[in-house]
């Protein structure tokens, strides 16, 4: 039997977790209205393809051995975050949502995005190991 590909298998790992966010995020619609914004399926996106081309550029450089893997996991985290720092300035100039609302969502789902992407990226650093 042939192991799959890690990138294939992260990018289904990706995809069942941004979906969960999505419910969860539609579960909690019902309950807190006033503080979930409309925009979350595109803020999931967002951070969907952050996450997913960051572990992509990992995965490649680290297979061709340009970097260490350390500078690697550094340059895309640092890379992400000022993503997501334009991303949500972006938001707070056009003022499109409501700040602190936005505010709260938009760290919660950093924060989710963040922990699922270290544990990958350490499951990822084991194996090449």
């Amino acid at each position: 039997m042939q192991q799959q590909n890690p990138l294939v298998s992260y990018i289904i790992k990706l995809t069942f977790f941004s979906i969960a966010v999505c419910f969860i995020g539609l579960f909690s619609l019902f309950f807190l209205k006033d503080y979930i914004s409309p925009n979350l399926p595109y803020y999931i996106v967002i951070f969907y393809l952050c996450t997913g081309i960051g572990y992509s550029l990992n995965y490649f450089l680290i297979r061709g051995k340009k970097m260490k893997f350390e500078n690697i996991f550094m340059l895309t985290k640092f890379g992400k975050l000022f993503i997501y720092i334009i991303v949500f300035l972006i938001v707070l100039f056009l003022k499109k949502e409501n700040i602190i609302p936005f505010t709260i969502l938009y760290l919660i789902l950093y924060t989710l995005y963040l922990i699922f992407d270290t544990i990958t990226l350490k499951n990822l650093s084991k194996k090449i190991k």
